[in-house]
This record gives structure tokens, sequence and C-alpha cells, in this order.
């Protein structure tokens, strides 16, 4: 099939173009021009193709802002000093024993208050592996524990990007999200303390836990009044507040802290917001600097041409024959399966978490009934998975932060039990229809939709 060719041709170009060192944005700029060919072979005109790219960048306009709004967070919470006293309260915890637990809660705790598992890593994640290596801790482990903390927020925090393109492109709630989420995320976030609690145990290091407080307080004013920013979001998220109003407080409250309290210039804030927050000593450089709208340009322009693939996915009928496919797979064993197997497929040849989610939903848009349940299929599949392709920018990544080894993620163990536990419930459901009535299934945050034969009886 001329389909399948252009997606293994593309998946090649993807595997050819970045070994060669090409940005990611440039190599899927490439994949335009050859999805744009098989447009025009099947009998579209470039007017049409355009259409069909601008329709899909359309439907995602609002994660686009959103996504301008967090790289200015992320630069006004490192310069008001609301992170530096998150790091420093969070240290207090860490105990060589413990070590592999405490830095896996933490590294979760600040990745759902950030939404990135990026912001997470380059602040958290570095405390906890310069910690790891001082306390003679392994560094895959550590390096595991901090990867699938990392990933905790990207997937289930409000303000995470990943959970805004999940709630867009299925066209559902992104509250109702976050809630179902962490319901079902519940049991396999339980079972990965236990582990690392155990693992921890039996491989505790023998060092000191370096003190970093002493050293943020020398550039930073830590007052109960910097933690405000974190505050705020936590609060206004259980209140349901929209998500970009949320932001948008959290970020008026960092740049009044960054002025009031840190006294930096309200001319430099113009700076700060677009370039991200650097500081000059050297012992903190590596932990705080960041941020800023820069830092989101090349996600900004990698989620825009992921998002017109979708549209030319759609209006050219590439994808159709392997819809079929997923179709068949999803009404033999459950729709979770067929979701789970393309995840793992689109994660291989992607190379990128949103890349891998919008061609996930494009191929399994039609297994679920409902938004709310494909959201929440999306979300304990391929964003994890994704995660787990040494190759992928998510993984990769997130390891070169930290300075840990590839092996790392064999020790995230949230990111496989996640898509494991989703396994097994809806086998449970398959068995037993009125498990998502029960009090069990809204327990685990199932919902009757969730039964996808109530919307396709044929499958009953």
């Amino acid at each position: 099939m001329v389909e399948f060719g252009v997606l293994g041709a593309f998946a090649v170009m993807l595997v050819v173009t970045m070994g060669m060192g090409m940005p990611l944005w440039g190599s899927l700029a490439l994949g335009l021009l050859l999805f744009g060919g098989y447009g025009i072979y099947r009998g579209h005109s470039l007017r049409e193709l355009g259409r069909m790219g601008l329709s899909g960048v359309k439907t995602i306009g609002g994660v686009l802002s959103l996504l301008v709004i967090i790289g200015m967070i992320t630069a006004t919470w490192r310069a008001s000093g609301t992170i530096p006293a998150i790091v420093c309260l969070s240290t207090r915890l860490i105990s060589p024993r413990l070590y592999l637990l405490v830095a896996f809660l933490l590294c979760s705790g600040m990745s759902m208050l950030m939404g990135t598992s990026f912001g997470a890593s380059a602040t958290m994640g570095v405390i906890c592996m310069t910690i790891a290596r001082a306390m003679g801790v392994n560094p895959a482990l550590a390096g595991g524990a901090i990867l699938a903390g990392a990933y905790c927020g990207d997937r289930c925090s409000p303000m995470s990007s990943s959970a805004s393109v999940v709630a867009t492109i299925t066209g559902s709630d992104l509250f109702d999200n976050v809630n179902r989420m962490i319901r079902t995320g519940a049991v396999p976030f339980a079972a990965s303390c236990m582990l690392y609690a155990v693992v921890g145990s039996l491989t505790a290091g023998s060092g000191m836990v370096p003190d970093v407080a002493q050293a943020f307080v020398r550039v930073f004013d830590l007052s109960p009044v910097v933690l405000l920013p974190a505050v705020v979001v936590v609060i206004l998220s259980c209140l349901k507040v929209d998500v970009h109003k949320t932001m948008l407080v959290s970020l008026a409250l960092a740049l009044a802290i960054c002025v009031g309290v840190q006294g930096i210039p309200v001319r430099d804030l113009p700076a700060l917001l677009w370039g991200g927050f650097r500081v000059a000593d050297p012992e903190l450089s590596h932990m705080v600097d960041g941020g800023g709208i820069v830092t989101m340009v090349e996600i900004v322009v990698i989620i825009a041409i992921a998002a017109s693939y979708a549209g030319l996915f759609e209006g050219t009928g590439l994808i159709r024959g392997m819809r079929g496919v997923v179709n068949g797979v999803s009404r033999r064993y459950t729709p979770f399966v067929g979701v789970l197997a393309t995840s793992v497929f689109t994660s291989i040849i992607s190379c990128e978490q949103t890349l891998a989610v919008m061609l996930t939903q494009q191929l399994c848009g039609e297994v679920e009934g409902n938004g709310s349940a494909l959201a929440l299929d999306l979300e304990n599949s391929v964003v994890v998975v994704s995660a787990l392709a040494p190759w992928s920018i998510g993984c990769a990544a997130i390891l070169s932060f930290v300075s840990a080894p590839a092996a790392s993620v064999l020790w995230a163990f949230l990111l496989y039990l996640i898509p494991a536990w989703t396994l097994v419930l809806s086998w449970h459901e398959r068995r037993d229809p009125a498990f998502v009535d029960s009090a069990a299934g809204h327990f685990f945050g199932l919902a009757a939709h969730d039964d996808a034969r109530r919307f396709h009886p044929a499958e009953a």
C-alpha cells in the first residue's frame, strides 16, 4: 500500500536526519513535503493542502498561546525565588535510605506545579542528581526516579502542555481529564513509591546531602512570600479556574515578587520574560538558569507542524488503512489495547511526544465512543510511553539535563505501571461491563462513557 510506504519513508527520514544532527523541527518540515507530495499524488491542489494543514493548526491555537505563558512562568518562577525556595525546602527531606523515593516524590511534585517534564528535571532533577552523586547512589537508579517523577505532572498537571493538547484534540474537558488521570494513576503511583522505597533501601549510598540552601540565600530572598506563585496555581486549579487565567495570575504574582522582593528592575522584565533568567553565581547557574518565551519557540513550531500533519492526514486519507487495522485490534481485544499498541508504534517512529500524541489520536479516533474516554487512553499510553524511547527528545533531553545514563529508562517504574494498570482495568471492564458504573470503577477514574460497547453495540 502506498500509505504504508509513505509512513515508512517518514520514519526512515526522521531517523536519518536526526542522526545527521538536524533539529527535529527541520526533520518535521521535510515531512510536510513528503505528506504534501502524497496529497498531490491523490489529486489535491496546493491550496487544498494548505487549507488542510491550517485546519489542524487552528485546532490547537489555545495550546500555542498557553506555551508562551508557560515560557514566561518558567522564567519568573526562577527569578522570583519560587523554585529555589521549593528546592531548599524539599532537600531537607532526603536521606540515603529513602533517596529514590524522595527524589521521585520531589520531581513529581515539581512537575505537577510546573506542568513540564523539562522544567521539573532541569530544576529539581538537577538538584536530586547532584545529591545522588554526593551520596554515592547509582546514577541509573537516580535517573529512573527523576525521569518517572518528571512525567508525573507532564501527564496530569492542569499546567501541562501535553494535557492541554490531548484535551483540545479530543474535545474533552481539561479538568475532568486531570481528575480522571489522577484516579487511574493512583495505584501505579503508590506501587512506584513502594518499589523505590524497597530498591532504595537495598542500594542506599553512604554520603551526605549537600547544603544547597546556603548557596541560594546568597542570591535570593527566600521568605515565604516567594511561594505564592506556586500556591495560587494549586488553589485555582482545585477551583477549576481556566488554566490560562490561572497561569496569568501566577505570572503576575511572580513578576510582582521579582520587583518587590528580589529587587529586579522593571526595565529588565521584558528581557527576563523573553530570554529567561540568568544568575551570575556559577554554583547556581546550572540549577536555576533557563525559562523564557525563547525556550518555547522550537516547541511551538514542532507542535504547529505536528498539528498540520493531523489536518493533512485527515484530508488526504493517508492513515485510513492503518485506522482500520487499529479498529480491528480494538474490537477484538479492548480499545485501550489498540491505543497502547499504536502508541508504541508512533513513539518509536516520531521521536517526539506531541507528534506521537497527534498520530495516535488520528489512528485511534474511532476506537472509543467519547472524547473523554479517548483522552484518558492517550494520557495513560502515548504520553508516558513516548518517554521510554531512549532516542526520543522527551527521554534524551531529560537524561542529558541531569547527566544520567540511558539505562535509567529501566528504572522509571511509573512509566511502565500506568499503561500496565490501565490494561488491567480495560480487561476487567470488558469482562464486567457494569464495572464502569460501580463505586470501585468511579474510584479508579472510570465512567459510563469508558464502555465503548455502549457506543458501538455491534461489538458487544
